[in-house]
């Protein structure tokens, strides 16, 4: 026979052990399991990140090898050449253009617009140079032209068409690139720096100062 007090008991326990259960909060596995999927997160996106780290100090060392590049040609075919920088939508890309003799900058060049070619191709008779670059280089996903600034530039351009020239009598426009990190704003500058018998090329990893 079951007393009373007993049968209460019986009825009781099974909530006072929900209620024990439920303040223990998360189990050791269940720890674990959370820990495992945020090692996971962490291992597709840390080596994204080198990679991303690593194309922008490879774009870097191409412009400083294309502009030397570009530099020299002038000279040997006795033409004004330039680097062209596309920043009117991803991904930014870049190309050579030149055009035969000397030709002077406009000093109107960043205000002409046109839709489907780059400002004062035309009138400068400029065109692609296509032995140096085979055709139009893009950036690498994740990467663009943060800025172009010369010395014949009011500001940075950011926006547009902008230009680096390079002429037959050796001389060349002194510049400043910003190639920036979309994910991390990292940023890595390469300063073109015009010399009488050499072309010095700079990369740092910080905005450079201007002219």
């Amino acid at each position: 026979m079951v007393k009373r007090g007993e049968r209460a008991l019986t009825l009781i326990s099974p909530l006072k052990h929900f209620n024990l259960k439920a303040s223990k909060g998360f189990t050791l596995v269940e720890i674990l399991i959370v820990l495992a999927i945020f090692a996971g997160i962490a291992a597709m996106g840390i080596p994204a990140l080198f990679k991303k780290s690593d194309n922008i100090k490879k774009v870097a060392r191409q412009l400083t090898s294309l502009t030397k590049e570009v530099r020299n040609r002038a000279k040997l075919k006795n033409s004004t050449y330039r680097i062209v920088f596309d920043m009117r939508a991803e991904p930014h890309r870049y190309w050579v253009e030149y055009s035969q003799g000397s030709k002077p900058i406009p000093a109107n060049l960043y205000e002409e617009k046109t839709d489907d070619e780059s400002p004062s191709t035309q009138s400068q008779r400029f065109q692609k140079d296509l032995t140096i670059l085979k055709k139009e280089r893009e950036l690498p996903n994740g990467l663009s032209f943060a800025s172009v600034e010369t010395i014949n530039t009011k500001a940075p351009i950011t926006e547009g068409f902008a230009y680096v020239h390079y002429f037959p009598e050796g001389f060349v426009e002194a510049a400043v690139i910003q190639v920036t990190n979309i994910a991390t704003v990292n940023k890595v500058s390469i300063r073109v720096k015009p010399f009488c018998d050499f072309l010095k090329v700079i990369i740092a990893e910080v905005p450079a100062q201007r002219f």
